[in-house]
């Protein structure tokens, strides 16, 4: 090995580590930048889903109102029919806010959790692809 081979691979061997650290500085901007992403999306899709329920609830406030209506006149009291609609929906309520359906909050949980790891191990598996490009042999 010439003398400027061997000065060529040890100032190389010198910027290594400072390169591994810029790599490593870029890897976790990147991590952060993708989580950034996910988040951002996840609360504009929960925006989204907020106001169409928001909508969902209006009109289906509206249906009730005109049901306990019908139902007021062919009762012939305004008010009975508002208790009749009502009561269903108020022990619908009452059973949700006591008994707290536990498996609906754990499967929700749960779901959100695969989706969310799933995600991660995508951008993970995506960013090991870029760095190790599959070689022809």
């Amino acid at each position: 090995m010439s003398p400027s081979e061997f000065e060529t691979l040890l100032n190389n061997l010198k910027k290594l580590p400072a390169e591994l650290k810029k790599l490593m500085e870029k890897r976790i901007e990147l991590f952060s930048l993708e989580i950034g992403e996910r988040i951002s999306r996840l609360i504009t899709n929960a925006l989204y889903r907020v106001v169409g329920v928001i909508f969902l609830s209006l009109g289906m406030i509206l249906v009730l109102f005109a049901a306990a209506n019908f139902v007021g006149e062919l009762l012939n009291s305004d008010g009975l029919g508002f208790i009749v609609v009502a009561a269903p929906i108020f022990i619908l309520g009452l059973l949700f806010a006591t008994l707290r359906p536990r498996f609906m909050v754990t499967a929700t949980r749960n779901r959100m959790l695969q989706q969310f790891m799933t995600g991660l191990g995508e951008q993970i598996g995506k960013s090991g692809e870029k760095e190790n490009p599959p070689t022809d042999s």
